[in-house]
């Protein structure tokens, strides 16, 4: 009896810490959430995350030739040391410098059309970035790095994609940027719910191109779920 006793105490013990270490969003209904419950969420779940932020290898003149844009992707120069004429020492440092990327850093990525984040978004007093959820999957990056050539919705739109295994990817029907005070944006890709994204996806990767910037992040179906229900 001592021996099942210990291991009923054992087994209720790891259910206790197991539940613990659950987020407390996830543990209450969502109208029994507070501002705490809400800021967590947004901070990190299943639907929020950072992107990394990489950038594309610069052209060459003539990939810039082809693609009729001569101000795509040009590296730095390498000045009079990438010459030679200062010697090699100084020529090779030269042109590893010119091809130096700095760490573009990250951004802010949501899964806002997800019933969970639009109202943890309302229980902090956010305005969704874009009211269009009805009809679309909203991704939203933020905190977005533009470039100082206008990149508009329309070239946006035609460089993202969501992939799922084994199906055909599909391209946003719409984008919309919203330019902040800082220099920084908020752009929201619109994908069309008719593609249908069920909890038997393994993943969904969403995919995107700014300028010489390139996001990609991976959201997970089964894990995005509240109360048993799929919430994209």
């Amino acid at each position: 009896m001592t021996r099942i006793r210990s291991c009923g105490l054992l087994l209720l013990t790891g259910a206790l810490l197991l539940a613990a270490d659950d987020p407390s969003w996830k543990t209450k209904p969502v109208e029994q959430w507070n501002e705490g419950d809400a800021k967590q969420l947004l901070a990190q779940s299943p639907w929020v995350g950072q992107a990394t932020l990489q950038p594309i290898p610069d052209k060459s003149p003539d990939q810039r030739r082809e693609s009729g844009d001569w101000d795509a992707g040009i590296g730095h120069g390498v000045g009079l040391a990438g010459t030679g004429i200062l010697g090699p020492a100084r020529m090779h440092e030269a042109i590893a410098r010119a091809h130096e990327k700095p760490s573009p850093g990250t951004v802010g990525i949501r899964w806002e059309s997800a019933m969970p984040v639009r109202a943890a978004e309302s229980k902090v007093g956010e305005t969704p970035a874009s009211p269009l959820h009805t009809g679309w999957y909203a991704i939203t990056l933020y905190d977005v790095p533009l470039p100082k050539k206008h990149w508009g919705p329309r070239k946006l739109k035609g460089l993202a994609f969501l992939r799922r295994e084994n199906k055909p990817d599909f391209k946003p029907s719409r984008v919309e940027v919203h330019r902040n005070a800082d220099g920084m944006a908020t752009v929201v890709y619109l994908f069309p719910r008719h593609e249908e994204i069920t909890r038997r996806d393994k993943n969904v990767i969403f995919a995107a191109q700014i300028d010489r910037l390139f996001v990609s992040e991976f959201f997970y179906p089964a894990t995005m779920q509240l109360a048993g229900q799929l919430e994209l």
